[in-house]
């Protein structure tokens, strides 16, 4: 018998995913912090060559895009998802992803969200940590 994982492991469900959304200000705004986020990491020495010549406007909109048809509230993702939007890149390894998340937690943190939202964004994104990591 499967056991479930403890609840600060679990990603949002659609209905906690769209009340994040909600809560951070809405579709807009969700885009205007990812794109920060995105940024921040193509600044930053550890991964940033990850986002080298690549158009941060445009991956923070098929990020934005992504996370809204994961949340219901779009019908179609026409973009890559996570298993094969990182194929073309060099392999990403875990200590890339925790950087990852460190970034994140530190864009959201200046975004001036509210804690519990921030546990919940990061939540989403840990899911994706088995398919993304090499």
């Amino acid at each position: 018998m499967k056991s479930e994982p403890p609840a600060h492991l679990k990603s949002p469900n659609r209905q906690q995913l769209q009340a994040l959304i909600t809560a951070v200000g809405g579709a807009e705004r969700m885009h205007e912090i990812i794109f920060k986020f995105y940024v921040r990491m193509s600044n930053d020495v550890m991964i940033g060559f990850f986002f080298a010549g690549k158009n941060l406007e445009e991956v923070a909109k098929q990020q934005t895009h992504f996370i809204l048809n994961a949340a219901g509230l779009i019908d179609r993702f026409e973009g890559k998802g996570p298993s094969t939007a990182h194929v073309a890149l060099p392999p990403i390894l875990r200590g890339h992803f925790d950087r990852r998340l460190v970034l994140l937690r530190e864009t959201l943190t200046a975004a001036e969200l509210d804690p519990l939202l921030i546990n919940e964004w990061i939540q989403f994104e840990e899911g994706f940590r088995s398919i993304v990591v090499s």
